[in-house]
């Protein structure tokens, strides 16, 4: 059985350079930007995890979430968003760890 476990490369200032990228597409966008993050953020952290096993790098995890398949799953969330004065964007964030997670795959290093 393999065991191991992930480890993530990501420092603060990648972090809050990320953030303020999206925060100011987010004002841009006039807050549309925010549907979009988080599809961004996933794969901004997924993208730089790693597997390890036995104290070495065995795989990277790829996100392979994609503007094109997304757009309609934005479309409908904001929708659904708007509908509910901004309740479903709660659930939204669930099911886009969902979709990240089920387009994930894990690459040999």
């Amino acid at each position: 059985m393999l065991s191991g476990r992930f480890d993530c490369d990501l420092t603060m200032a990648e972090c809050i350079g990320h953030a303020v990228l999206w925060i100011i597409i987010s004002i841009l966008t006039l807050g549309i930007g925010a549907f979009v993050y988080p599809y961004a953020l996933a794969r901004f952290v997924i993208s730089r995890t790693y597997v390890v096993s036995a104290g070495r790098r065995v795989g990277r995890l790829k996100c392979e979430l994609e503007l094109g398949s997304q757009l309609g799953h934005v479309i409908l969330w904001f929708i659904l968003a708007v509908l509910t004065f901004g309740l479903a964007y709660f659930v939204y964030l669930y099911r886009v760890g969902k979709l990240a997670a089920d387009r994930t795959v894990i690459t040999p290093v």
